[in-house]
């Protein structure tokens, strides 16, 4: 198999970590919807790839999603979109991807190795 160099380095977590997610219309902050709730399943410097039981629309100019979560000790709120979507017997898997202009690379490798060290730990 080839690498391709675009291709991120995807962390999985097992078990997946909490989630929640807001959309938001237009890039107004002020129109984010209500609290949805999701897991992570799994991350990379470039995005994630979440579960939940609800039915969100996949590349839409005038929506962007707002994904909550905490690796390790770190609380991050990051701005993106959704670039997939695959229906599931247990809901629909989602490949979030994060906006260009959030900056978070650095801090979620570093939270990823923290986390990382805490399960070692507790193995």
């Amino acid at each position: 198999m080839r690498y391709n160099r675009h291709d991120y380095f995807r962390y999985p977590f097992d078990p997946y970590i909490p989630a929640t997610f807001r959309i938001q219309l237009n890039n107004e902050q002020k129109s984010l919807s209500n609290e949805g709730q999701c897991e992570i399943v799994d991350i990379s410097t470039g995005g994630v790839k979440f579960v939940t039981n609800l039915d969100l629309p996949v590349r839409s100019e005038i929506l962007a999603l707002q994904l909550a979560f905490t690796i390790f000790k770190h609380p991050f709120e990051i701005l993106g979109n959704v670039a997939w979507k695959k229906q599931t017997e247990y809901g629909f898997e989602y490949g979030f991807e994060f906006g260009e202009d959030q900056k978070v690379d650095t801090l979620i490798t570093e939270e990823l190795k923290n986390h990382a060290r805490k399960v070692k730990e507790t193995e």
